[in-house]
């Protein structure tokens, strides 16, 4: 019963005010996977990579961090790399790619052929996110493999991700994005986004708005160190506050975040008791995000169990463990 996370696994180049730069691994869907990974879920990954050095590189990163790799697939194309501005606050703004024009690099071209099916047909839940929407080849093998664990009754956990540069056209008016992003949501169970991608995209920071257009779906509303609103068929409306903490750099933070609530759903089956299990499980997300915030990097700053259940310690004045809160 392994958890899959579908998406781009790439290189983040960050960019100081000095010009220096620091390569590090990153792309939401493997944020996911490694922060999975840590809190003891089997876990696996679909994407592409080049044939390259940096593929290489990341495919051992995924390995040795215990994800499953059978469904990553290596393409004559080069690895990704994002341009990633750091501010002093550790808030961060991406910029162009490094090697190529957006359509040319590895993760556009994940094969609907290649995907490996039995773990598609065994999978509990795929997380993924919507970036590869913008590419036909990738988007044609998302769509599938969701519909294929959707078939056999797994869940689909949908991280909203809106990066104008990876789009071919980027304006939401003119390019068809938001009709894939509608066609894409619609069978989500799970629909996590930020209120900037709220109001870029559904043009709304109401989450009851959001709610209305998705009513099939759980819906997570985050802002950063507003915390998180949410709305949940059965339970209803409400607001965790976040953690107050001082970052380092922010990229990442709403990945651990989500991994945070996987983890959580999986242990209750989807569907929490009561609104405290729903806000405390929140509570563990939030403190998932934070903690990524405290160091650079997304994936090497996913937090271990022990530092996460120090900080909530440290935090709320009780003791955690790892399973349902």
């Amino acid at each position: 019963m392994t958890v899959i996370c579908l998406g781009e696994i790439l290189i983040d180049r960050l960019v100081a005010l000095t010009g220096d730069h620091e390569d590090l691994p990153g792309g939401a869907p493997a944020n996911v996977a490694v922060a999975l990974a840590r809190l003891g879920l089997a876990t696996a990954f679909i994407g592409a990579v080049g044939e390259d050095e940096p593929g290489q590189q990341l495919t051992h990163l995924l390995s040795q961090a215990g994800v499953n790799c059978d469904g990553l697939q290596r393409r004559p194309a080069p690895t990704r790399i994002v341009e990633v501005q750091c501010s002093p606050q550790g808030d961060r703004t991406f910029g162009g790619f490094i090697g190529g024009e957006t359509t040319e690099f590895a993760d556009a071209h994940l094969i609907a052929a290649d995907l490996p099916a039995s773990l598609l047909t065994a999978a509990p839940a795929v997380v993924a996110g919507t970036l590869g929407l913008a590419y036909p080849t990738t988007r044609k093998a998302m769509l599938q493999a969701a519909a294929r664990v959707k078939a056999q009754g797994g869940k689909l956990v949908i991280d909203v991700n809106w990066r104008p540069t990876f789009w071919p056209d980027s304006s939401v008016e003119s390019s068809g994005v938001l009709d894939q992003m509608r066609l894409w949501l619609a069978p989500a169970d799970v629909i996590k986004m930020s209120l900037d991608e709220a109001i870029a995209l559904f043009d709304t920071d109401q989450i009851q708005v959001l709610t209305a257009q998705f009513p099939q779906a759980q819906i997570l509303l985050t802002d950063g160190d507003q915390g998180c609103q949410y709305g949940v068929p059965n339970i209803g409306y409400g607001h965790v506050p976040a953690f107050v903490v001082t970052a380092v750099e922010t990229t990442g933070a709403g990945d651990a975040f989500l991994a945070g609530m996987v983890y959580q759903w999986t242990q209750c089956r989807w569907q929490f008791a009561d609104r405290q299990d729903l806000e405390q499980a929140i509570t563990f997300a939030q403190a998932m995000g934070a903690l990524t915030t405290l160091k650079p990097g997304a994936i090497a700053a996913q937090p271990h169990p022990h530092e996460l259940l120090d900080f909530l310690r440290a935090q709320t004045g009780r003791a955690w463990t790892l399973g349902t809160v």
